[in-house]
């Protein structure tokens, strides 16, 4: 028996059933939400990063932290522009463009992950294993998170010639790339919660500790920033690897929460570290003398705030990408 005719060929979702068309809808809308939202973070946080560009000394970390939000931009972008507007759109190849998207949301991940990644180098600059450590789970994490590549070319395909993608397959190497930022941030979380908590555990009560208030000012702000940014990824992180592992869920559903997991994740990650810099900046300005006899630059000062002993002789420093640590002070600054 032959299929009705459609009767309007240039809709695309006459050709697909009603229950594939609901989730590539439900998945545009979501899509949608989220650019419009990123947009929107971007366009308020221009002072800001315009702040950023002309105090920041350290091309690695701003490297990193703007290859986050332009690269999140990029993807979504690419998404609207292409699997989203259908006639007259640009797509020529939805699997190029699907690799395109993927492209662009692994390395905003792994920018994001970076910055998390240089706040554990900072907090534990004396243990250079740990460092070692953790910039090995980093390496290991944008290893996996390429994992979606897998597949991401033959996923996808044109829905009759109306210039719209759908994703048409699933792919079981996800689930390893979506529960790396799970794993990860967790370990960067309380690894620096850890180390905070313990060297003032002498300052008042766990209780106090944990919600900063026993805290001095840098380390109480290195502390929810933390919590911040864990507590608003981890949910959205955990539900997009329910998913991705859900033997019930098609390949759109597998991959609803990508874009917005990416872009929440860039966003938050670049909100800490862009908060903790500008703060501290307007701190160490309104310290006086005490400024002045700092290395000009982005400084960090003091994010720990604990007396270490020192080393004979002046100060101990040591570079690491960008970052410049006060051993006296427990303190990094960009230099």
């Amino acid at each position: 028996m032959s299929s009705p005719p459609i009767l309007n060929p240039d809709v695309y979702l006459n050709y697909l059933l009603p229950s594939v068309a609901s989730e590539y809808e439900l998945n545009r809308n979501v899509n949608l939400a989220t650019l419009g939202a990123l947009i929107w973070d971007i366009l308020s946080s221009i002072p800001s990063d315009y702040r950023l560009i002309r105090i920041g000394k350290a091309p690695v970390v701003s490297f990193a932290y703007f290859i986050a939000r332009l690269d999140v931009l990029a993807g979504e972008l690419t998404l609207f522009l292409s699997f989203l507007i259908g006639r007259p759109g640009p797509v020529s190849h939805c699997g190029a463009i699907s690799v395109g998207i993927v492209t662009c949301q692994v390395t905003s991940s792994a920018a994001a992950a970076y910055l998390f990644l240089k706040r554990v180098h900072a907090v534990y600059f004396a243990n250079k294993v740990f460092q070692h450590i953790f910039s090995f789970l980093w390496l290991v994490g944008v290893g996996t998170s390429c994992a979606v590549f897998a597949g991401a070319y033959h996923s996808s395909f044109e829905i009759a010639d109306t210039k719209h993608c759908i994703r048409h397959q699933g792919s079981s190497t996800l689930s390893i790339a979506f529960m790396d930022p799970v794993l990860f941030d967790t370990l960067v979380y309380f690894a620096i919660t850890y180390k905070i908590l313990v060297t003032h555990s002498r300052g008042g009560g766990w209780k106090a500790l944990c919600d900063g208030s026993a805290l001095p000012h840098f380390s109480r702000a290195v502390l929810q920033g933390g919590q911040l940014y864990y507590l608003i990824t981890i949910g959205i992180n955990l539900t997009r690897f329910a998913f991705s592992l859900s033997p019930s869920a098609s390949p759109t559903l597998q991959v609803i929460l990508s874009s917005p997991a990416v872009s929440l994740a860039s966003v938050m990650a670049c909100k800490v570290h862009r908060d903790l810099i500008i703060e501290s900046v307007d701190s160490s300005s309104s310290r006086g003398s005490r400024s002045e006899r700092r290395t000009p630059g982005v400084s960090d000062t003091p994010v720990l705030d604990i007396s270490l002993p020192r080393k004979p002789g002046p100060a101990s420093l040591h570079h690491d990408d960008g970052y410049e640590v006060r051993h006296d002070e427990f303190a990094f600054s960009k230099v």
